[in-house]
């Protein structure tokens, strides 16, 4: 009777003391004592299956860490996400955005431009409260991701909570095959060049230096590099773009617990060192963007203009359980070259231009709103007497998003040129 609690308990348990350096026996005895106890008098033993205690040991063990990264597939999601991720990395199919959690809310960070996302409506901020119908409520990132996810030409029902509103909003987005091009690049004046990343994947490094030459070439004598809405990917890759505009130094540290730390310094080959710079960032750049941001900013190589970003500047792997399920584990934190926090904090732009935040904070309020709005609908009737009450909630409850049209201009970039000139002239 006590066996399995104490085999899956140690499994998970020492994975993660592992990495602390120090084991514990007496407290997993303890454990399996409380387990024991518990299937000999609580009132709801027949409930307490070896299925069922392990998922609630796990679960616990996951909350207890209170880390939005760190998350347990089970089987047959861990194999539909890995599923999901075979083939080239060129293409997948899905509707063609990057989603994180934010203040434990399933929220849309980068709709690829030109995604069915963006197509049917989807912004980044988004909160995603269900798909098809299911609630994201206690999903954690990658159960949220094989949700999301599916076959071409088959629709998913996201219900959204928009920054600004206090009603849901059901989009049906048609999934499709996303290829991903992680490089796009133009001539913005007559001798300033302008290249926005979308990702940094396998090819953004290669796509980047072509397109930098290209534009060189064409007559561009400074640069804008776009790192709005990109939500990251490959550490090498961010490396790879710092080394292009810095000659010597670090691009950012990483720091693991009970290891040493992990220094990713310039290639030093890098064909733009003496280019004019400028990079724009917002609050949805996260990650390798933040890294690549962060490093520019310390080596006073480029001035940030836009908003402070995401703040995720962790490191993470997807590891497979012998069960066929799998852990998706934060291993270590990224710190710009100068020491900068990234988890949690972002990069504050040298230039801030835009509303700084905004949009979280929106969003954090929206979400806290709707449930008080969907409890008034279900009581209101029973409300006599409460008239002030009622009125104060109905004209809560009743408010219609509003959004202010577009503006003519990228406010942004339009104060980007303006400093790429400044250096230029």
């Amino acid at each position: 009777m006590r066996a399995f609690p104490v085999v899956v308990l140690s499994t998970v348990g020492l994975l993660l003391l592992a990495a602390c350096g120090s084991s514990e026996p007496s407290s997993l005895a303890e454990t399996e004592e409380v387990v024991a106890q518990l299937r000999e008098v609580f009132i709801g033993r027949a409930s307490l299956s070896d299925d069922a205690i392990n998922q609630a040991a796990i679960q616990g063990i996951l909350d207890f860490l209170d880390d939005p990264y760190t998350s347990y597939l089970e089987a047959g999601r861990y194999t539909d996400f890995t599923d999901s991720l075979s083939g080239t990395g060129a293409t997948f199919e899905g509707i063609g955005a990057e989603v994180s959690i934010r203040d434990s809310q399933v929220m849309i960070v980068g709709p690829l431009p030109g995604s069915p996302a963006i197509k049917a409506g989807v912004e980044p901020g988004d909160i995603v409260l269900a798909v098809d119908g299911e609630p994201t409520e206690g999903l954690d990132l990658l159960e949220a991701v094989v949700l999301i996810r599916g076959p071409k030409d088959s629709t998913v029902v996201l219900t959204i909570l928009r920054a600004g509103s206090l009603r849901p909003l059901d989009i049906p987005v048609v999934r499709d095959t996303i290829e991903l091009t992680s490089v796009l690049a133009r001539m913005q004046q007559d001798d300033v060049g302008y290249v926005r990343l979308n990702a940094f994947d396998a090819v953004t490094v290669s796509g980047m230096i072509q397109a930098v030459a290209d534009l060189r070439e064409t007559g561009a004598k400074g640069l804008i590099l776009d790192l709005r809405n990109n939500t990251g990917g490959l550490v090498e890759a961010a490396v790879g773009v710092v080394s292009e505009f810095v000659t010597e130094g670090l691009v950012c540290t990483g720091c693991n617990p009970g290891a040493e730390e992990d220094l990713h310094r310039v290639s030093g080959t890098g064909s733009a060192h003496d280019l004019p710079l400028v990079v724009l960032v917002n609050g949805f750049s996260a990650s390798a963007s933040e890294i690549v941001a962060g490093a520019l900013q310390d080596h006073r190589r480029a001035a940030v203009i836009g908003t402070t970003t995401f703040g995720k500047g962790s490191v993470n792997l997807l590891l497979p359980l012998e069960t066929g399920s799998g852990l998706y584990v934060t291993v270590a934190r990224w710190f710009t070259p100068e020491g900068q926090v990234i988890e949690g904090n972002g990069i504050t732009p040298d230039i801030v231009v835009g509303a700084n935040g905004n949009v979280q904070s929106a969003q954090r309020l929206g979400a806290l709103t709707q449930p008080l709005c969907v409890a008034f609908d279900e009581e209101r009737d029973k409300l006599d007497g409460l008239d002030y009450f009622v009125d104060a909630l109905d004209g809560l409850c009743t408010l219609e998003a509003t959004t202010s049209d577009e503006p003519s201009s990228d406010q942004q970039l339009d104060r980007a040129l303006s400093e790429i000139n400044k250096l230029i002239d």
